[in-house]
């Protein structure tokens, strides 16, 4: 009886262990991802950066869309300035796409790309109309314009901002600072009377200190501004970046107490990684470059190692020139998610040594590196243009608007970069791109039958889409010029004269039309009319692709 009874038992058992394997394991998923984001939290709050790095991917693993795990790090890659602060902020973007999560991706796109700023250009763009009446909507715009030092523009973003929200003293702030630089001398010094006002404000009363003291710096009135800066640090809510301000200033006013207090700093930071970065950072752009180094290279050893800190090292070795000191600084480290960055930095020490194939090896190691990541290869994207590395520079624009095809910016880019140099083959291939991510992009489509018109490729299906898209807007102008040359080049030239005839004047001027239908009239036989329309596209003839140049000079010359 009882081998029966333990059999039964045993038989339950295996009957019930998939159902409770099947019940359970949710729930000991979601008790390791709740245990895991608790100790994040608590790791940022002991500033274990590192450990708080590890806890939230911990999270992520067991719940790939936990929100509050991608804040964490997206506020550690903010810390540490890593470009994977866009990758996380697209994230929060895509699982809670809040008007808040868009303005902190736009920022983020601020920090991270080059001029002209297209990624933070496009997220507001989107925006515009839902976003309107939200103050911080306008001063993100308004940062946009001044990076591009539109001051007007900036200024009316600022403008829009203090109307929705009358009583916030930011935005008062922020227009002040504008009116700083105004050559109205009335209007600076009322502006500069503001902020003093505001510098005794419990909300934004440290902002407008340092503005008092970087414009007193710009203006080189050390004693005012060494004055505004002990009233800065007297606040409890002064930053490290304020102490160095004040170090600036002891350096070029050459107090001897300038090498006590930078000694100072360096005793208090150097346990902390990104103050140690700021430190060696402000040093290497101070003139101080090999002192720096030195200083950095008696850090502790974890955190030499630990990001921000080996990119001061970076910026002294660049600035120093010291190409073999820094490939041999980068040689033997792991920069874990940062090894595209690691692998660049080789390559570029590479290329300056004239050693070609070793950079273009280091090269292709950092894309691989940067894998699917937007804000990695955004990084390389900029270094790519600091260094003059043109060819690289276009191949990343195809890596990311491949795929990333919601990034229009990367393609725009590429749409410049092929026009401003007359890449016809460019274009044909982009509009390629652009019209089989998008069936409904008629200008694409356009861009794409036109290109293969000029360069004689695919014609018969180039026929057909131009065919289609003048059936659906042949209302406008470029898109009919477009059927137009299509029905030139199966030789019905009337035909294509006839179709851009219904046109007014204004419409036919226009230099891009004013060229094909030009070359219409003259292989019509019509060159008296001919000759006004060749005339005006002469005037912008800079701006055609080679082979529409080609065809304006042999139109030209049939009518001479």
């Amino acid at each position: 009886m009882k081998k029966r009874i333990i059999i039964a038992g045993l038989l339950v058992c295996f009957a019930a262990a998939p159902v409770l394997w099947y019940k359970g394991r949710p729930v000991y998923r979601q008790y390791k991802e709740r245990r895991s984001l608790a100790q994040a939290r608590r790791f940022v709050e002991k500033g274990d950066f590192r450990n708080a790095s590890l806890s939230a991917r911990q999270t992520l693993q067991s719940n790939p869309g936990n929100i509050d795990a991608c804040k964490i790090l997206a506020e550690l890659a903010q810390r540490s300035h890593s470009p994977h602060l866009l990758d996380w902020r697209r994230r929060l973007v895509e699982l809670t796409p809040t008007t808040e999560n868009k303005l902190l991706l736009a920022s983020a796109a601020l920090r991270i790309q080059g001029p002209p700023y297209p990624l933070a250009e496009q997220t507001l763009d989107e925006m515009a109309v839902v976003a309107d009446s939200v103050p911080a909507y306008h001063v993100i715009a308004a940062e946009l314009a001044l990076k591009r030092r539109d001051l007007s523009k900036a200024q009316a973003q600022f403008q829009r901002a203090a109307q929705l929200e009358p009583t916030n003293e930011l935005h008062h702030l922020n227009l002040a600072v504008l009116r700083l630089q105004s050559k109205s001398l009335a209007e600076a010094a009322e502006a500069r009377a503001t902020l003093e006002r505001l510098r005794s404000s419990p909300a934004v009363g440290t902002a407008a200190l340092r503005w008092l003291v970087a414009a007193n710096i710009q203006n080189r009135e050390w004693a005012a501004a060494e004055a505004f800066s002990k009233e800065l640090l007297a606040n409890s809510q002064a930053t490290l970046d304020d102490r160095l301000q004040r170090l600036g200033i002891m350096q070029i006013t050459k107090d001897p107490e300038f090498g006590n207090y930078l000694a100072t700093l360096q005793n208090h930071s150097r346990t902390n990684a990104t103050e140690v970065y700021s430190i060696g950072s402000w040093m290497a752009g101070h003139d101080l470059a090999r002192p720096a180094l030195e200083w950095l290279s008696n850090c502790p050893a974890q955190i030499r190692t630990e990001q921000p800190a080996p990119l001061a090292f970076v910026d002294c070795y660049v600035l120093l020139k010291d190409w073999s000191g820094l490939q041999s600084f980068l040689q033997p480290l792991k920069w874990a998610d940062l090894e595209f960055l690691r692998f660049a930095l080789l390559s570029r020490t590479a290329a300056e040594q004239k050693e070609t194939l070793a950079a273009d090896a280091r090269w292709r190691s950092a894309i691989r590196e940067a894998g699917e990541r937007l804000g990695p290869l955004m990084t390389l994207l900029g270094l790519a243009g600091t260094w003059g590395r043109d060819k690289a520079r276009e191949d990343l624009l195809w890596q990311i608007a491949q795929r990333f095809p919601r990034e229009h910016w990367a393609a725009q880019e590429l749409g410049r970069l092929y026009q401003n140099s007359g890449n016809t083959r460019g274009l044909n291939k982009l509009s390629a791109l652009i019209a089989s991510y998008n069936s409904k992009d008629f200008q694409a489509q356009n861009n794409l039958a036109t290109t293969c018109f000029l360069l004689k490729l695919n014609l018969p299906k180039a026929h057909e889409v131009a065919k289609e898209i003048y059936q659906q807007h042949g209302e406008q102008p470029v898109i009919a010029s477009t059927y137009a040359f299509s029905i030139f080049l199966q030789g019905r030239t009337n035909e294509a004269v006839q179709i851009l005839e219904k046109f007014n004047n204004e419409e036919l001027e226009n230099p891009p039309v004013a060229l094909y239908y030009g070359f219409f009239l003259s292989a019509a036989g019509n060159t008296n009319r001919a000759a006004k329309y060749l005339e005006i596209a002469k005037l912008k003839e800079d701006s055609f692709l080679p082979e529409e140049r080609a065809l304006l000079v042999q139109a030209s010359h049939s009518i001479q």
